[in-house]
Order: structure tokens, then C-alpha cells, then sequence
């Protein structure tokens, strides 16, 4: 095992011998581009996947709705549920909006040490009654 290691060790300083000029700013920026298109691509491939996900189970709950529900009456939910998500959007649009960074961070840091302080609470009360 040993030979192995140092023909492997023998063979990367034979490797880093080799004079190899260092490519040029155009590549670099070229191959930065590139990379940056590649994960662009699949991201977006990723996003349309989950959108198709959700059009088919949109579809799926749809389809079982109709059939235990009027198609009159599943049209006024769906309406009434984008009225009311566009509502939604649009309130926390404007909050986001207005309210600055150091308060949504304090806003999150305060949350989160209540959260954890609402754990060790319940953890302290479950060891204490297993004693």
C-alpha cells in the first residue's frame, strides 16, 4: 500500500513540473460566464420542475374536487383563494417595503430566542417529571 501512496506522491510532483502557462483573462471570463450559465440553466430546470409539480397536483385536487363539488361553486373558491393570496402578497410586499433590515433582524433574532427559550422550558419540565 505504501508503493502505491508514493507513486501517486511521485506522479502529482511530476505533474506540478510541468510548465504550464496561466490562462488568459478572456478565458477565465469565459469560463466564469459559462459557469454561470450552467447553474442558471439548472436552477431554472429545477424551478420548472416544481412549477410543473404543483400545475399537477393543482390538477390532481381539482380533478377530486369537481366531482364531489359544483364546478360553479369550485371556481368561487379558487377565485376568492387568489383574491385573497394577491391580497396577502401585496400587504407583506409593502411591510417588507417599509419596515427597515435591522428591525426584520431583530424581529428574527427575537423569535428565534423565544423559540429556543420555549424548548429548554419544555426539555427542563420533561426531565424534571422523569426524575
Amino acid at each position: 500500500m505504501s508503493r502505491r501512496a508514493d507513486e501517486r506522491d511521485e506522479l502529482t510532483s511530476l505533474l506540478r513540473a510541468l510548465p504550464a502557462p496561466e490562462p488568459s483573462a478572456e478565458f477565465l471570463a469565459g469560463a466564469r460566464r459559462r459557469y454561470l450559465e450552467a447553474i442558471e440553466a439548472r436552477e431554472r430546470r429545477a424551478v420548472f420542475t416544481g412549477l410543473a409539480a404543483a400545475v399537477v397536483g393543482l390538477v390532481a385536487i381539482a380533478t377530486l374536487l369537481t366531482t364531489t363539488v359544483g364546478l360553479v361553486a369550485l371556481a368561487v373558491w379558487l377565485a376568492e383563494a387568489a383574491a385573497d393570496l394577491a391580497r396577502w402578497v401585496a400587504g407583506v410586499g409593502v411591510v417588507m417595503d417599509l419596515v427597515p433590515l435591522g428591525i426584520w433582524m431583530s424581529i428574527v433574532l427575537g423569535s428565534t430566542v423565544s423559540v429556543l427559550s420555549l424548548f429548554l422550558i419544555a426539555r427542563a419540565r420533561s426531565l424534571a417529571l422523569m426524575k
